[in-house]
């Protein structure tokens, strides 16, 4: 149920934008693309994430047309400009430094750039009362930030601007557009 909404919003965000091309870095498995696709987003999407072994998880489970790569989204291997999306969902959170990750997901963007990461406490404490890292009362170890909304608004405004900032538990979502 919670997934699920999740979703609703980003292809409802998607959709706004109206962009033929979409970037979905940190794609992990390729879940959102296979979400995007069963619902009619007719976008070329292209994935790209870190691990080899989520991309190939994903080619080897899903049924998608998307092609994915290896990629780091502080080098990403594209030209200036060239998506009019760029969808970033969980994964600012893991970069030392999320602004240098967003300016590098700005720098490739031609106008949009779509993204999410856990709305802390509210994250954290699910994670707690599900028994989740209950040493670290539910803070995921492999989060560097913890980003409360004021927060994330606060990191995201530096670097683009900020069409729409909502919620839906336990993560916050941002569409911006790019300066």
């Amino acid at each position: 149920m919670l997934l699920s909404r999740f979703h609703q919003i980003i292809v409802d965000l998607v959709q706004q934008t109206q962009a033929d091309k979409i970037l979905d870095a940190g794609c992990a498995e390729g879940f959102v693309i296979q979400h995007l696709q069963h619902n009619d987003i007719r976008a070329v999407c292209i994935g790209g994430d870190f691990e080899p072994e989520a991309l190939q998880w994903g080619r080897d489970n899903f049924i998608h047309n998307a092609p994915v790569a290896n990629l780091d989204i502080h080098r990403l291997p594209f030209p200036d400009n060239h998506f009019p999306l760029v969808i970033c969902l969980e994964v600012l959170e893991h970069l030392p430094d999320s602004q240098v990750g967003l300016r590098e997901l700005a720098r490739v963007s031609s106008d949009y750039i779509l993204l999410s990461v856990p709305h802390e406490p509210f994250f954290r404490g699910a994670n707690f009362l599900r028994g989740k890292h209950l040493t670290a009362f539910g803070n995921d170890p492999e989060h560097l930030h913890n980003y409360s909304g004021c927060d994330f608004r606060q990191m995201v405004d530096g670097v683009v601007d900020v069409v729409w900032h909502g919620y839906s538990f336990p993560w916050q979502i941002a569409l911006t557009r790019k300066r």
